[in-house]
């Protein structure tokens, strides 16, 4: 008589699901890729490295009688956990280990030695082993997977760069206009990097700087490396890094957007020393005779307008990316291309 099967595997193989759901519900292969990646990180031949996607997708079956533990840390490190969290995991599947040895029927005694005045009976048979559990059925294609329905228009992705430059030059006219004090010159750079990655973000933040000459006189060109700073952090923050899977990770992308920027723009500012025209300015001068240093008053200064004009531009960003249909927003316009890294933006899902 075989022991019952535990539920304690069953309870991990649910949050396992839930921990998937909530990194953005990426694919059995994708987590697979993410696998073998960490394992050629630490020495693994890369040919041999990544578990298959069928394996992966049986950890997360429940009626299991056990789990890798191993894989299973492999696969929530792969979802984005901390180390805290990995070690947690850790300790329940050996906890559920315990509890599974502990569910086990004992292995009989073995039978006394025979002695010449009682022959021995005939050796007991070998008690029935557990059977195997169920082999793995096929697992379902993920929806991500599948081919969209709708794939992307021939002229999305010009229409959406060419909107993206206007927004960011909007966004300047506006605030020299009303004296605001924030940029609002990046909203399109971020737009452009959310919805279709890092580089197509850099285009934008050239091109606004470059048509940007004809009101700003050639002192918009040195200014073209903050925006290309900026697209790279949140292109690559999204659609490399995992900062987007969710509003917290989302929230401290924008901060490292704002604290690059100004790294960058500072010395831009001190080197070319004249007044750009912002508001900003005015700060600077009361904040000189503080701290003695240009640079200081200007970066101190910069970083606190930029951190509020890249919150507000990653969070417009989002709103787009929310209004773009997800399989637009990938980089093939929609045609399945499969074991692609498959990064999120809250609420929205893989973008691969």
């Amino acid at each position: 008589m075989t022991a019952t099967r535990p539920s304690v595997w069953d309870d991990l193989a649910r949050d396992l699901v839930d921990l998937r759901v909530t990194a953005g519900n990426p694919s059995y292969a994708e987590i697979a890729r993410r696998i073998g990646d960490q394992r050629e990180r630490a020495g693994a031949q890369p040919g041999t490295a990544r578990p298959g996607r069928t394996t992966v997708y049986d950890t997360f079956r429940t009626g299991r009688r056990r789990v890798d533990t191993g894989l299973v840390v492999e696969i929530v490190r792969a979802l984005g956990a901390d180390e805290g969290e990995v070690e947690q995991w850790s300790e329940r599947c050996r906890d559920a280990l315990r509890a599974s040895a502990r569910a086990t029927p004992a292995v009989p005694a073995a039978p006394a030695a025979p002695t010449d005045a009682h022959p021995p009976a005939d050796p007991p048979a070998d008690p029935p082993a557990d059977p195997p559990a169920d082999p793995p059925a096929d697992p379902p294609a993920d929806p991500e997977e599948a081919p969209p329905a709708r794939p992307r228009p021939t002229g999305f992705v010009p229409g959406l760069l060419a909107l993206c430059v206007v927004l960011n030059l909007a966004g300047r006219v506006t605030v020299d206009q009303l004296q605001l004090p924030i940029f609002l010159d990046m909203v399109g750079t971020a737009v452009a990097a959310v919805v279709l990655g890092p580089w197509w973000g850099v285009s934008v933040g050239l091109s606004t700087n470059l048509v940007g000459v004809a009101t700003s006189g050639p002192l918009s060109i040195p200014f073209a490396a903050v925006n290309v700073a900026g697209a790279l952090v949140w292109g690559y923050g999204v659609h490399r890094w995992g900062l987007g899977r969710t509003i917290p990770r989302y929230f401290m992308l924008n901060v490292l957007a704002g604290t690059v920027c100004s790294l960058v723009a500072t010395p831009i500012i001190v080197a070319v020393s004249v007044d750009t025209g912002h508001v900003a300015d005015l700060s600077v001068q009361r904040l000189l005779p503080v701290t003695h240093l240009l640079a200081v008053s200007v970066f101190l200064t910069n970083l606190v307008v930029s951190l509020a004009d890249k919150m507000v531009c990653g969070f417009v960003a989002l709103a787009v990316a929310e209004a773009v249909p997800r399989p637009w927003r990938t980089r093939d316009g929609g045609r399945r291309r499969p074991e692609r890294p498959a990064p999120s933006v809250p609420g929205l899902g893989p973008t691969p």
